[in-house]
């Protein structure tokens, strides 16, 4: 079922397979395995947070903090696409969130993030009760010098890889504050019916594998900006990082209605032949917003874009999010396959990182000669 009202081209299946092909032959670290297993992440994530800690109840059980960045943030505004409210989940990406007495989860896959490292020993203490989430690192050790208790994810993934886990834990603690019920139930339905989905059948039939091809295919080598509404707000922010990411090409997300009243008229004044508009919306957005849309698709194409409607198939908005989830995980892979890049390495954030800890050893080296030099200075006035 697709809550689109555009048709999509198919890609054939003989196409998928050779880009498949392709892929894997620029794939080093199997990406496409973690886009494939992310509904055996989000059951095994779910089965985990029956035994994990969640210290004490919040006072407050309106709503979750979450800091986070990358794909930690993602998961959380996944998890509010899927929850249709975004007053459960409020996140902090990289900034310290408000003193007050609803729960904190400080989520860091690798567990060194350094903004979060930052952060994270400000938040402990008082009436607020926080929990961990990462697969080890330096914020594990935070964890055991304060008595927080962690929920770990597996090791040796890319960040972004680990989704499935991501939301598969804060929705389990969630569940266990008491800021929803029954919900995960929900979530691990719609994850064994995506699974069962993948798995029936060949994978290069898949509909949802064609119509992924068939908008890469679409999609060329130019910039793209991805138009969602709110209740798209996660997919739309993973489908821009994903691309940023696996496919080394600029990619950006706006909402609409926001965008309709000041992005669109940067892009009616530039070139068509340099962007690809994406438009993402959701079943449940009433009939004003949907026909926004349609008219500035309509606008666009008319004076040369090209436009893509983005697709999702499901009964509820759980299975709605995951299918959007997937696709743009898929277009991902398939532009790196058709551009021959591995999707794995990640230069430009790993030369970034490599200079902020080159400055942190530069300080505490200064702030060590300091030392030495008190020191001197105190045994020779003695």
């Amino acid at each position: 079922m697709s809550d689109t009202e555009n048709e999509l081209t198919l890609a054939s299946t003989d196409d998928v397979k050779s880009e498949l092909k392709k892929l894997k032959r620029v794939d080093k670290s199997s990406m496409l395995d973690c886009v494939i297993e992310i509904p055996d992440q989000i059951i095994s994530a779910t089965e985990s947070a029956v035994n994990y800690d969640e210290g004490d109840i919040p006072l407050d059980q309106n709503r979750i903090h979450l800091l986070g960045l990358g794909g930690s943030a993602v998961a959380g505004e996944l998890l509010s696409d899927m929850l249709g409210s975004k007053r459960l989940i409020s996140i902090y990406r990289g900034i310290k969130p408000p003193s007050e007495k609803s729960g904190l989860v400080i989520s860091s896959y690798s567990g060194n993030t350094k903004e979060i490292l930052d952060i994270a020993p400000t938040t402990i203490g008082g009436l607020r009760t926080v929990v961990f989430i990462t697969s080890g690192g330096k914020l594990a050790d935070i964890a055991f010098e304060h008595s927080i208790p962690i929920w770990r994810m597996p090791e040796d993934y890319q960040p972004r890889a680990a989704v499935g886990y991501s939301m598969g834990l804060i929705l389990g603690l969630m569940e266990k504050w008491r800021i929803i019920s029954g919900k995960q139930k929900l979530f691990v339905k719609a994850a064994k019916r995506m699974k069962a989905s993948l798995s029936n059948g060949s994978f290069d039939d898949h509909v949802l594998v064609r119509v992924a091809l068939s908008i890469a295919t679409s999609l060329k080598n130019k910039y793209t900006i991805i138009f969602h509404t709110h209740q798209c707000a996660g997919a739309g922010i993973r489908l821009a990082s994903q691309i940023c990411e696996n496919t080394k090409k600029p990619a950006f997300a706006v909402t609409i209605p926001e965008a309709l009243h000041n992005t669109v008229e940067g892009f009616a004044n530039g070139n068509p032949s340099n962007w690809n508009l994406i438009f993402m919306s959701d079943q449940s957005d009433d009939v004003h917003m949907r026909e926004a849309i349609q008219n500035a698709m309509v606008y666009f194409t008319n004076i040369g874009f090209n436009c893509v409607a983005y697709p999702a198939a499901g009964d509820d908005p759980f299975e709605l999010t995951l299918s959007r989830l997937f696709v743009g995980d898929m277009i991902s892979l398939f532009m790196a396959a058709r551009y021959k890049i591995d999707p794995t390495p990640l230069a430009a954030i790993t030369d970034l990182k490599s200079m902020q800890q080159t400055e942190d050893e530069s300080e505490e080296e200064e702030v060590e000669e300091d030392e030495v030099e008190e020191i001197s200075d105190i045994e020779d006035e003695g």
